[in-house]
């Protein structure tokens, strides 16, 4: 059995929506793709990786005053592998002997403790910028579990990871921009968050718990897909009985 981090966290979103796709191939709503996302995401990999090449500090670094560089202990064929959705870091889960995997954006390396930073990166455009690690919001949780997630497969595969991580976050929210001009102006910042890796196995035995049972599990709290039916339903019922 393989499990992504992107399943392995729709499980924890949702346990019935997950069951439903994986047991029964009934895929949930589709939803659009961020393309103007992934274009920023591919801009930072070239501008880190030309940095890496040159073995410099990107000037973020220098500017929240953190001794890093990105990291150049990989040839560029696995940094590529570690990059991909469909291959990414792969490990074996200690307790149900998984496989699991992940696509990381990058990796960074703290020259004062020798250890891999891990990190993530965001595109935005928000006029007050949240900090993800207070969040109430279910999807700022789940940008925590998958700077987690990629810690853990990380330290499966030997890395010595350092127990901070970060989200490099580019904020296209700059009120000093009066005209379009054909350019958006973004702002980065990074954010950090102490990184959890304890709890990652459990949640493991319990998906693969679900998926080798044939009772239907619960929804998650935070399903919209499962509101709306649920409401949709409960609004059915209430007007075939009046």
């Amino acid at each position: 059995m393989k499990i992504s981090r992107s399943k392995w966290d729709s499980f924890i979103k949702c346990p019935l929506c997950f069951y439903l796709l994986e047991k029964h191939k009934i895929k949930p709503p589709s939803t659009p793709g961020f393309p103007i996302n992934s274009r920023v995401d591919a801009l930072l990999k070239e501008e880190f990786d030309e940095l890496r090449a040159k073995g410099k500090p990107h000037p973020i670094f220098e500017e929240y005053k953190l001794n890093f560089v990105p990291y150049n202990g990989l040839d560029e064929e696995t940094l590529r592998k570690y990059r991909h959705n469909f291959s990414g870091v792969r490990a074996t889960s200690k307790k149900t002997g998984i496989e699991i995997y992940g696509a990381l954006d990058d990796l960074w390396l703290n020259k004062d403790t020798d250890e891999i930073v891990v990190l993530d990166y965001k595109a935005t455009s928000n006029k007050n910028l949240e900090d993800y690690t207070t969040s109430s919001k279910h999807y700022h949780k789940g940008y925590l579990r998958q700077l987690d997630f990629y810690a853990y497969l990380l330290q499966l595969n030997d890395f010595k990871v350092h127990d901070t991580g970060y989200w490099l976050i580019c904020n296209a929210a700059d009120q000093s921009q009066t005209s379009f001009d054909k350019k958006v102006n973004f702002k980065t910042t990074l954010l950090s968050y102490k990184l959890k890796t304890d709890y990652i196995e459990d949640i493991l035995v319990d998906l693969k718990a679900c998926l080798d049972s044939d009772k239907y599990p619960k929804s998650g709290q935070d399903c919209d897909n499962c509101r709306w039916y649920n409401e949709k339903r409960n609004l059915g019922e209430k007007l075939r009985s009046s």
